[in-house]
């Protein structure tokens, strides 16, 4: 069995070599781009030189095994190695309880408030829950971890991706010109921008044009938001199977790559792993989740783009004014209280 094993992988990498081959190199050139400029965040490259090729016909039916397989198990793989980003002890750093609640508080409702929205726009399950993980969490990494439970395509994972991109990219321009203006309290200032800028990266390059003690605040707060990806990740699959009424005493009640998540940050947590394996395992992974997105970008088509109308960007336009004012507020409670 072990042999049949082997020869059927080993037939089916010499098949795909070409495949292969692009999906490694389109990787390579997406970390290029993006070491050259920070601002640009490879796994967005990536979708976006995927979204090119595959439009401008540069993408043959040859590549499509080596796409799914990005799409698929690679995503998964790059995603229980996003536990590894996260220490479980980082929440106590953030202060009071008061703090912790206010994150919690303002992530649930970001995450569901965009659903209800999304539904007001008509805008389909799937995109929504997309869109509400990315506005609500941690951008482009909380779309890719919840993709596999959404049952969403690739154009809407395509559309969700460039809606927390742009958004998140306005945002970098955006606060450091309203902190000029209104000169607000740098430590509070962080707390809005770590609480309502969707990536990590668009986090960092926002505070960091304002002062260190912005940057410290925000990526901090920007962290525990990140904390809450697992457990929203494990309500959605919960809540799926019992919808779908799936009753197998057998079955896990989450996905295997949710658990991978999980244990991955136990491990972190634990401080088991040293801070230099941490950061390679860290590089690994972004490039995981770069291949990963190249292979759902190939798989957007213009026409598929066109056939979800205007209402995703109107949403997205929604949610993000929506998202500033509900983060806001939390950061005024959490000063006040």
């Amino acid at each position: 069995m072990h042999r049949l094993h082997v020869k059927y992988l080993t037939g089916w990498v010499r098949k795909n070599t070409r495949g292969l081959l692009l999906i490694v190199t389109v990787g390579i050139i997406a970390e290029l781009i993006s070491n050259l400029n920070s601002r640009l965040s490879s796994p967005v490259v990536a979708l976006v030189i995927g979204f090119c090729l595959v439009n401008f016909g540069f993408v043959k039916e040859w590549a499509k095994p080596s796409l799914d397989l990005a799409a698929g198990r690679i995503l998964k793989i790059g995603i229980c190695l996003l536990g590894f980003r996260l220490a479980f002890s980082e929440i106590t750093e953030i202060g009071s309880p008061i703090g912790i609640i206010v994150v919690i508080a303002v992530v649930i409702i970001v995450f569901f408030g965009i659903q209800k929205i999304s539904a007001a726009f008509s805008v389909n399950k799937s995109l929504s829950l997309l869109v509400a993980s990315g506005f609500s969490i941690c951008g482009v990494s909380a779309i890719a971890a919840m993709k596999p439970l959404s049952g969403a395509d690739e154009e809407e994972t395509g559309y969700a991706v460039g809606l927390v991109t742009l958004f998140g990219s306005i945002a970098v321009f955006v606060f450091p010109i309203v902190h000029e203006i209104f000169q607000l309290d740098e430590n509070l200032f962080g707390w809005w921008i770590g609480l309502s800028v969707h990536d990590t990266g668009q986090v960092v390059a926002a505070a960091s044009a304002v002062s260190e003690n912005t940057l410290d605040s925000a990526v901090l707060v920007k962290m525990c938001r990140i904390l809450m990806l697992a457990p929203l990740l494990m309500f959605v699959s919960i809540t799926q199977q019992n919808r779908e009424k799936i009753k197998r005493k057998w079955s896990l009640p989450i996905p295997f790559f949710i658990v991978g998540f999980i244990a991955a940050a136990t491990i972190r947590s634990t401080s088991f792993f040293s801070d230099e394996l941490i950061q390679n395992i860290g590089q690994v992974r972004n490039f995981l989740i770069t291949v990963a997105m190249f292979g759902l970008g190939s798989g957007v088509r213009i026409r598929g783009l066109k056939k979800l109308g205007r209402q995703p960007m109107t949403l997205g336009f929604v949610s993000w004014i929506a998202v500033l004012i509900v983060t806001g507020a939390g950061v005024l409670i959490q000063n006040q209280i």
